[in-house]
């Protein structure tokens, strides 16, 4: 959403001043690539002293928004002169910053990280350092996101297998590699549409889950090995520990195997990090796939580590059968990150068209995500013509719009420009960051009207140089009004503005007007 800014007109007064004043503009010219508050990413943690919330090393409440990115996923190919993916450039980093995004989920694969037992291939995790550096240098955090989808690559039916009448033959996705999907010989012919149906996917991810063979131990080692890596690094905001994992089991042994799972990961990753002599990142766990139904999430009290973050994905009237409202699927989210002490955080969200039922989908989840005071990360930035979700079955030549973030026309591949009506709602003005704890955020992106307000009361830890930073996607010349801040400061960069300002004291307010 790289729209120009116009000239942001700020009325600002602090808590004392009953007139309104202009705010301190930097110098006129071409648009700063990264701005002065952007430029350091700061350690992330989690803060308890009120309302569960992400912080920075500066006491700041941390809103991380922004899309999910797959182009360093490794994807089975279909067909084989239409990648699945296509590497990151230089302009889809700039256009994310342009549309304010704080943070991208990297889309990673245990396929590509470990294609031999034991062996962890360089070159890709320097393609991860890369993209890290890149999203970096435009203020952008990174969730590194242990990704599958159906298990893994291997999964693919042979070619010439005949499927038995009311199933299909199945596409290979992406995951683990073939040395660890162990199906124990089961047909991958699956029902029709239901691509974790095949039971070889169900297989493999019983034997997983009950360490057949030590394939678990080794994913575990491998993150962990991921982790050593980025131990220090605070652009890394933290890890997906593991994509939507499957339910293969009844409910209790579900619980209790991903309860082994996870448990084994946060200590694996933890002494992964001391070892290397870095820090404890952000540790993000997402329930099993049929949450919130029984046996979907781990025990309560597996772990006492204090930086773990709940992220479950909102499909609610998007994908699915719509039993649960986007409102009321928000709500079972937030009530069980509360129950467990966690802050939310959605890894992914989306629609998938541009017609008014779906925007308007897009919009409520936007509505309820700021209510809750939420981050998360749209389902995705772009998808390939390619790309398993695109081609379905095999063998199939897909053709039309594929509509994300940014569209692409089929069967050419070809880039269709960006999907301003998504980009508008997805890049709506927010708080990136908040001294002490937010408590109340509302933002209209057809009108533009936002209202942040926060306080540092009940946050001990509010360094007194922490700023409020918040995004202002490009309109006509809003007018923002403070209370308890220092008049802001406003810095333009491709596609709106910064706005800065202290608090003055223990409660702040800033409002912009519509202007739609």
């Amino acid at each position: 959403m790289t729209v120009a800014l116009g000239v942001l007109a700020v009325a600002a007064c602090s808590a004392d001043e009953g007139d309104d004043a202009g705010g301190d503009r930097p110098g006129e010219g071409a648009p700063v690539e990264t701005p002065a508050p952007l430029a350091e990413l700061g350690p992330l943690a989690v803060a308890r002293d009120g309302r569960p919330r992400i912080v920075d090393d500066r006491g700041r409440d941390v809103l991380l928004r922004g899309a999910n990115l797959n182009a360093l996923g490794d994807y089975h190919q279909d067909d084989p002169d239409l990648p699945p993916t296509r590497p990151p450039s230089a302009d889809d980093w700039d256009r994310m910053a342009a549309d304010g995004f704080s943070v991208v989920r990297l889309v990673v694969s245990w396929s590509a990280l470990e294609p031999e037992r034991g062996e962890l291939d360089r070159a890709y995790l320097d393609r991860i350092r890369t993209a890290v550096d890149d999203a970096a240098a435009r203020g952008i955090y990174t969730v590194i996101d242990f990704h599958q989808d159906a298990y893994g690559k291997s999964v693919a039916t042979p070619d010439g297998t005949t499927c038995p009448p009311g199933t299909e033959a199945a596409i290979g996705w992406d995951g683990a590699p073939e040395w660890a999907t162990l199906t124990d010989g089961e047909t991958t012919c699956r029902p029709v549409g239901y691509r974790e149906g095949a039971p070889a996917v169900q297989a493999a991810f019983r034997n997983f889950y009950g360490n057949t063979d030590g394939v678990r131990d080794a994913y575990t080692a491998t993150v962990a090995r991921v982790a050593a890596e980025f131990a220090d690094e605070p652009a890394v905001a933290g890890y997906d520990l593991f994509n939507e994992p499957n339910v293969v089991l009844p409910a209790d042994e579900s619980s209790a195997r991903y309860t082994e799972l996870v448990a084994g990961l946060v200590t694996a990753v933890r002494a992964a990090e001391r070892d290397a002599g870095g820090y404890p990142h952000l540790l993000f766990l997402e329930p099993l796939v049929l949450f919130p139904l029984p046996g979907t999430m781990p025990h309560d009290g597996f772990t006492d580590d204090r930086d773990i973050v709940f992220a479950p994905h909102n499909y609610a009237e998007s994908i699915g059968p719509a039993i649960l409202t986007v409102e009321q699927t928000a709500a079972v989210d937030a009530g069980t990150a509360g129950d467990r002490g966690w802050p939310l955080w959605v890894g992914e969200y989306g629609v998938f068209d541009t017609g008014d039922d779906e925007l308007d989908v897009l919009r409520r989840f936007a509505a309820a995500q700021d209510a809750g005071m939420a981050g998360g990360a749209a389902w995705q930035w772009q998808q390939r013509c390619g790309e398993p979700h695109t081609v379905g079955t095999p063998g199939h030549v897909a053709a039309g719009r594929v509509v994300q973030l940014n569209l692409v026309d089929c069967p050419g591949d070809r880039d269709a420009g960006p999907n301003e009506p998504f980009l508008r709602i997805v890049g709506r003005a927010y708080p990136r960051a908040a001294p002490g704890e937010l408590t109340e955020l509302q933002s209209d992106p057809a009108t533009g009207a936002l209202v942040v307000a926060g306080t540092t009361g009940s946050a001990p830890d509010v360094r007194p140089d922490a700023e409020l930073v918040v995004w202002v996607p490009g309109t006509d010349a809003p007018a923002a009004r403070v209370e308890g801040l220092t008049r802001p400061t406003v810095t333009p960069v491709d596609g709106g503005a910064y706005l800065t300002a202290t608090p003055t004291g223990t409660a702040y307010r800033l409002e912009i007007d519509a202007t739609g």
